[in-house]
């Protein structure tokens, strides 16, 4: 059985604790938040086997690996496999895997159960930073479900997940596109969601997420968590954004002009019972 203890998004008031309390590295924006909430959260102690899922170029498993004395794997293929270009401009996993040896990497993707080189009933902690998000909607079903079967009983499962937040301008800036964006957004995520399958889901609001979970893992208990709707979420200023310097200079196109969405990130913690 799994509990689910947190769904809710990230708050700029826990961003300027991490600063204030100096969690290791605490920065602003997005990925600011989410790694010190990854070492606040997951109560790493020595010999617990821990596994960041797409971490890539991280260098939070190192950090793991030394200052906790975990056993500490990252489970991603980089792009080669999948034959993604993007990877490669951080330099060669396999040189990555030499400079970091006190972790194992291990080039495969999460999502096939059936995969020998990912060990199942073995890890105490699962998590993943700003990785979720980028994986196809319709593979989500086969991740959560290869994730779940990896986590050992009494395990704990941190997901730190980037989500637009809901309810905002259309395409034009009017009484038009306001409407379309509101109300016309919030009638689609409310009759949406209870149809929409586990291997189709709607993704778009935390209730989309509950109702994922719930349609993925039949036995999942979300006792005493309270899940903000597409109104609370939009309204709230104390969710943590990504800043528009970084959507300027790194989204494409880069340093030019462009769209400002308020992406949000909001933390998944669940529990193997």
């Amino acid at each position: 059985m799994l509990k689910v203890e947190q769904l809710r998004w990230a708050t700029v008031e826990e961003l300027m604790r991490f600063h204030d309390k100096k969690v290791p590295f605490a920065d602003w924006g997005i990925k600011g938040h989410n790694r010190p909430f990854i070492l606040e959260n997951c109560k790493f102690e020595k010999g617990m086997k821990v596994v960041e899922v797409g971490g890539a170029y991280s260098d939070l498993p190192q950090y793991i690996a030394q200052n906790y004395g975990c056993e500490v794997h990252v489970i991603d293929d980089f792009g080669v496999e999948s034959g993604e270009q993007l990877w490669s401009r951080w330099g060669s996993r396999e040189e990555l895997a030499q400079k970091n040896p006190d972790v194992k990497y291990i080039f495969e993707r999460v999502g096939n159960s059936n995969n020998p080189t990912i060990p199942l009933d073995f890890y105490d902690v699962i998590f993943s930073v700003s990785t979720i998000e980028h994986i196809p909607h319709e593979a989500m079903f086969d991740v959560f479900t290869h994730m779940g079967k990896m986590l050992k009983k009494g395990g704990v499962m941190v997901h730190c997940i980037d989500l637009q937040i809901p309810l905002k301008l259309h395409k034009t800036h009017d009484l038009k596109g306001l409407l379309l964006g509101t109300i016309g957004y919030y009638l689609y995520f409310m009759l949406s969601t209870p149809f929409a399958p586990a291997q189709k889901p709607q993704l778009k609001t935390l209730r989309g997420w509950k109702s994922f979970l719930k349609k993925t893992f039949k036995d999942i208990s979300f006792d005493g968590v309270a899940v903000d709707g597409a109104w609370t979420s939009a309204v709230d200023t104390n969710i943590v954004v990504e800043p528009m310097e970084i959507v300027y200079s790194i989204y494409p196109p880069k340093n030019e002009a462009k769209l400002y969405r308020r992406n949000g990130t909001f933390v998944l913690i669940m529990r193997k019972l």
